[in-house]
């Protein structure tokens, strides 16, 4: 498959252009990554429940939508690349709720599937894209201690190296990656304080940990703690700014809130390795969908207050004026799937919609390449 240079990014906000299309099955619990010139949306959950293996494949040079199959019907994967070729789509659940260690890997030169396996099942495994190895950490283990804290790093040659998170409890944090620098961030989350007992102790997790590409691996060490520990916060990165924000905290009083839904956002710098002042998102969200485009983070859904999409630029460190709430979703759905192509062309495809009864195939597109 031939490459094509990476385009550049409209700078201009208001100048992206904005298109729909649909994939080829409603669901949710669906996950995206790109590879190349193409987007892929894997398995999910059908609106009866049930688990499916439809790959959905959007080819950004031909403008066309193929469809596929990964080899078992799964919800909750790892979605991610390695080498600019390989899109893997690791662990989940299968039919009967169990985590999964299966690894399905297609090869965009080729156009064909293959398979590896992970150390150990997990599902909704994190996924850090280095460049040259791929970082597929943590997830649900389905035994006693609930969380994994196993590492498995897969090169561009497809080889699979296994390490494990040295943790004081394992976490199920948010993966954030800068592929450019070749670092990555395993941070936030929860972990168990209870692991391998009958009773799970669910805590917000601070544990940070620090990923940089080495050869065919990569070196991992402890981080600065994450500043304000909260549950489904989402994030990205680029030019070595990772930006983390939304999630959720739970009252500790009776006269507090259940749950609340966050506004803060943290900003990790890799060349100083520390965490800088809070800022704020313009609403508060919880599991946002968070993606680089160009120097830019992007923030869309998790809220039901505005379809608005937040935007930082990560070269002044701000969040982007935006008075016009352009550009915005056209629809307010959750539990959906992002990514972006060649750095410039956003999708975000999937998930519920008219809060949470109906999945949806619907997939809405922001165009920021400027070629």
């Amino acid at each position: 498959m031939a490459s094509l240079a990476a385009p550049t990014v409209i700078d201009n906000i208001y100048d992206w252009k904005f298109s729909g299309a649909m994939l080829s099955v409603p669901r949710s619990s669906i996950s995206a990554t790109s590879v190349g010139q193409l987007a892929l949306f894997a398995g999910g959950r059908l609106q009866n429940g049930s688990y499916t293996d439809v790959v959905d494949i959007y080819d950004r040079k031909a403008k066309k939508w193929t469809a596929s199959r990964l080899s078992a019907a799964r919800s909750e994967i790892g979605a991610g690349s390695v080498a600019g070729r390989y899109a893997l789509f690791a662990g989940g659940f299968d039919a009967s709720f169990k985590p999964m260690s299966l690894v399905d890997v297609y090869d965009a030169e080729t156009g064909k599937w293959l398979q590896l396996q992970m150390s150990m099942p997990r599902a909704a495994p994190r996924f850090l894209d280095l460049g040259s190895v791929a970082a597929i950490v943590g997830g649900l283990s389905g035994d006693l201690q609930y969380l994994s804290n196993a590492v498995d790093y897969v090169d561009s040659k497809l080889a699979v190296h296994s390490t494990s998170l040295d943790a004081n409890y394992p976490q199920l944090g948010l993966a954030v990656a800068d592929r450019s620098s070749g670092s990555g961030l395993y941070t936030s989350g929860y972990q168990n304080n209870r692991p391998g007992e009958r009773f799970n102790d669910f805590e917000a997790s601070n544990q940070t940990f620090v990923f940089a590409a080495a050869s065919a691996s990569a070196s991992l060490a402890p981080g600065p703690v994450f500043p304000y520990p909260r549950w489904g916060a989402g994030g990205a990165a680029a030019n070595g700014v990772f930006v983390v924000g939304g999630g959720h905290v739970f009252g500790n009083s009776t006269n507090s809130a259940l749950t609340t839904v966050m506004d803060r956002v943290d900003v990790f710098h890799a060349q100083y390795q520390r965490w800088s002042q809070p800022q704020r998102l313009s609403v508060p969200r919880d599991y946002p969908l968070v993606q680089a485009v160009g120097d830019y983070i992007v923030f869309l859904s998790g809220t039901q207050a505005s379809k608005a999409l937040d935007i930082f630029d990560s070269r002044t460190c701000a969040f982007v004026a935006n008075p016009q709430h352009t550009p915005a979703l056209y629809t307010l759905r959750q539990d959906a799937a992002a990514t972006t192509v060649n750095g410039c062309l956003l999708l975000v495809g999937g998930g519920t919609v008219y809060q949470g009864r109906n999945a949806t195939a619907s997939v809405e597109m922001f165009d920021a390449c400027n070629a």
